[in-house]
């Protein structure tokens, strides 16, 4: 592996990147870099083949105070889009043939697009991020990085393989730029080579249509995952209000919840306690039940993804382990597991999931049973005659709710 580019070399090649950079990222103020003071908590680390990612970047950094790093291929002549990606393609391939292997990674350099941050000084070798103090502040660092192929480039997969172990404990964010191939391969990339992140519970995915809207997005996504320059090492993986868990069997998975009418319905209802349904298999793709109450539906055509959850006809959850096209209203996705490992999860035939918030409000648990039973109660104690029309209510001593 060749060494990274001296002290020198990256000062010189700094100015000179920042002569020949487009309009846009001439136009963009300099973040301030309090490095020196240790107020600079943040690292940004990114990969860009197209410059869309480049341009993320340029637009994160007007909004947070944070130290950049660029990964660069050592072989800058390398035409990656050329005969259908076919060298990324190739280079991908032998990443998941042997991923444990230095060898299947593509050689890499790093520079200092926006200036060297003290503790980056090289020494003659390929810098470690544990063995250097500068670099020891960071608690949160934030991999942007293109999609190839549904999987992360194998340039930044090199770069996390590398110093991966050594972001172990720190709060990880993940901004994926595509064409139009949803993110779920690269998150799987980036917590196989990130073992012991916190990551995020929201990963934030720009693709070809919303390239132009980045800054908007990046200012939600920042927002979502209670983003904080100065966060704790000690704060744990962060958790917000727009994730459930979902408990199958003897796992407990992570849900990212998507942002409307049916998740918000959803959310309410968990804030009185889990809610407890069974699915079955259908099409040897995935998992569906009926939830016992109906939830408020947007239907438009989906191609699914593994770990993508959907409503169904208003009153079903779908959990996809495969891809299927149909009408559906997402509700969201699970995070961080292959296919594979969310069909071992669930298993085959008929399972019990229940559903939950952190930190629900209400009653212990809710149940999507409903049938009628002489021994019904309203939570005061009054004995009811029926089972009510709407809210909650207890029946055979079991609190349920419609």
């Amino acid at each position: 592996m060749k060494n990274y580019i001296s002290h020198l070399y990256i000062v010189i090649m700094s100015f000179f990147m920042m002569a020949c950079q487009s309009e846009e990222l001439n136009a963009m103020p300099p973040a301030n870099n309090n490095s020196a003071n240790g107020d600079n908590k943040t690292l940004i680390v990114y990969y860009s083949y197209t410059n869309h990612t480049e341009q993320i970047v340029a637009d994160l950094r007007t909004l947070i105070n944070a130290d950049v790093i660029e990964v660069e291929p050592v072989d800058k002549t390398l035409k990656y889009e050329a005969n259908g990606y076919a060298i990324g393609t190739e280079q991908l391939n032998k990443i998941k043939s042997n991923p444990n292997s230095e060898s299947s990674y593509p050689e890499i350099e790093i520079s200092f697009p926006y200036g060297v941050p003290e503790g980056w000084e090289s020494d003659g070798h390929s810098p470690s991020m544990g063995e250097l103090e500068g670099v020891r502040k960071y608690n949160t660092v934030i991999i942007a990085t293109p999609l190839w192929w549904s999987q992360m480039a194998s340039n930044m997969q090199t770069f996390l393989f590398k110093h991966g172990n050594e972001m172990a404990g720190k709060n990880i964010g993940l901004v994926v730029s595509s064409h139009s191939s949803g993110i779920s391969g690269v998150e799987a990339d980036a917590k196989r080579l990130v073992p012991n992140g916190k990551f995020y519970a929201k990963s934030l995915w720009i693709n070809a249509s919303k390239h132009s809207q980045r800054k908007a997005l990046l200012e939600q996504w920042l927002k979502d995952v209670n983003f904080n320059d100065n966060p704790s090492t000690d704060s744990g993986q962060v958790q917000n209000d727009n994730t459930m868990n979902l408990k199958v069997n003897n796992s407990t998975m992570k849900v990212t919840l998507a942002d409307n009418a049916a998740t918000k319905a959803l959310v309410e209802r968990l804030k009185g306690g889990a809610v407890t349904y069974n699915a079955h298999d259908y099409g040897g793709f995935e998992k569906v039940g009926a939830l016992g109450f109906s939830l408020p539906s947007n239907d438009t055509y989906i191609t699914t993804e593994p770990g993508d959850i959907m409503l169904y006809t208003s009153n079903q959850l779908c959990i996809f382990f495969d891809s299927n096209s149909w009408e559906y209203t997402p509700i969201g996705k699970i995070e961080g597991m292959t296919k594979q490992q969310l069909k071992d999860a669930f298993g085959t035939g008929e399972v019990s999931i229940t559903l939950s918030l952190d930190k629900p409000t209400g009653v212990a648990s809710i149940s999507a049973n409903q049938t009628k039973s002489n021994n019904i109660y309203a939570l005061n104690g009054q004995k009811l005659a029926e089972v009510p029309a709407k809210g909650m209510y207890i029946e055979n001593r079991v609190k349920k709710a419609k």
